[in-house]
């Protein structure tokens, strides 16, 4: 009897495949393989390429966005999780993948960049622009985003990254995607 179900447990893994074990048995890297696909360490990825220009944009630290998912993309996922108050597992799981899909399908984001368009007209709305607005990050632009960095407690460096998306987030025309002019 308890061969028989040996023999059942091993030839359901042997048909599951070595993905659906792996999902199994560690089920953050096995939702990541999920979200970006099969990748292999030190080799292109379209998918990772794309992670790591999200975590650039949001002001993570990655060595360089070149497709290669490496130690300083795993640190940034984990420090990103950490910032949003995920389970740490430094592995794209669900969880962290729709976060930041959240953060990128706003009109703050255009192509994985800065919409400054779309940041002049949440800055507009929030009263710290006035006049017309040309998509363009000039001195009036800086020095808008740098004050209402100010009055919402961040650091005041004009610099674009997550703490200030989520900032700007209550100003957003709704959240459907503006595209860039």
């Amino acid at each position: 009897m308890l061969r028989n179900f040996l023999i059942l447990i091993f030839l359901g893994f042997s048909f599951a495949g070595c993905d659906r074990i792996y999902g199994l048995l560690h089920k953050p890297g096995g939702e990541e393989r999920k979200i970006l696909g099969e990748y292999t360490f030190n080799e292109y990825s379209l998918k990772v390429e794309e992670l790591q220009k999200i975590l650039r944009l949001f002001g993570y630290p990655v060595s360089r966005v070149d497709g290669k998912f490496g130690s300083s993309t795993r640190d940034a996922v984990g420090k990103f999780q950490m910032d949003e108050g995920l389970e740490v597992t430094r592995f794209v799981d669900k969880a962290t993948w729709e976060r930041m899909q959240s953060y990128v399908k706003t009109s703050l984001v255009y192509k994985l960049e800065a919409n400054v368009m779309g940041f002049q007209r949440a800055l507009k709305k929030a009263g710290f622009i006035s006049g017309k607005l040309d998509g363009r990050m000039g001195p009036q632009t800086r020095d808008a985003l740098r004050a209402f960095q100010r009055t919402k407690g961040l650091k005041a460096d004009g610099v674009i990254g997550l703490k200030t998306i989520k900032a700007l987030l209550p100003y957003l025309e709704g959240k459907k995607k503006e595209e860039s002019p």
